[in-house]
């Protein structure tokens, strides 16, 4: 039995020193599943996948329009997501967003101040921005600079963006 717990310590101790966590407890290169089980327990349900993209919507969550995965097809693990907001949301809610991006990835940030978006920079690949779309609604992406080829919308996703839907083309 003591080795059960031990496991169980070390299981989760492993799981901790994992890649960092982003928004709804998300990581680059998690499986598919684990991603989706994350979402599922937290009232998302995938609505429509398009190419290498899954959205996931919510009946519960008021505040977030949508969450989409960037899966990479062949290895099916999580290369990027992003966070669509509520146009209606109160600026403190936009806020608290920040508030906990600051909580999970630290307070050194890269503002751009044209472009008025916030950027965590993981490492030489990896980024998460906040910052809003010409629609008007808070957006977070998390990208994958050694992945473009992932990042590279279908044509059905672009013509929604062109109709206002959430901005997704860049990070």
């Amino acid at each position: 039995m003591k080795r059960f717990y031990l496991l169980i310590i070390l299981l989760s101790l492993a799981f901790c020193l994992n890649a960092q966590r982003g928004l709804f407890g998300i990581a680059y290169d998690d499986p598919l599943n684990t991603a989706d089980s994350l979402l599922c327990y937290q009232g998302f349900l995938a609505s429509d996948i398009e190419g290498n993209l899954i959205t996931y919507r919510s009946d519960f969550n008021q505040f977030v329009d949508a969450v989409i995965l960037i899966v990479d097809p062949i290895t099916e693990t999580v290369v990027g997501w992003f966070v669509s907001y509520n146009r209606e949301n109160t600026q403190e809610l936009d806020e608290y967003v920040l508030e906990q991006l600051h909580k999970m990835h630290g307070e050194n940030v890269n503002i751009d101040k044209e472009r008025e978006k916030i950027s965590w920079i993981f490492d030489e690949h990896r980024v998460a921005v906040y910052g809003y779309a010409p629609s008007g609604n808070l957006c977070v992406y998390y990208y994958d600079f050694s992945r473009p080829e992932l990042f590279q919308l279908p044509p059905s996703v672009e013509e929604r963006i062109k109709n206002n839907e959430p901005d997704i083309t860049e990070p």
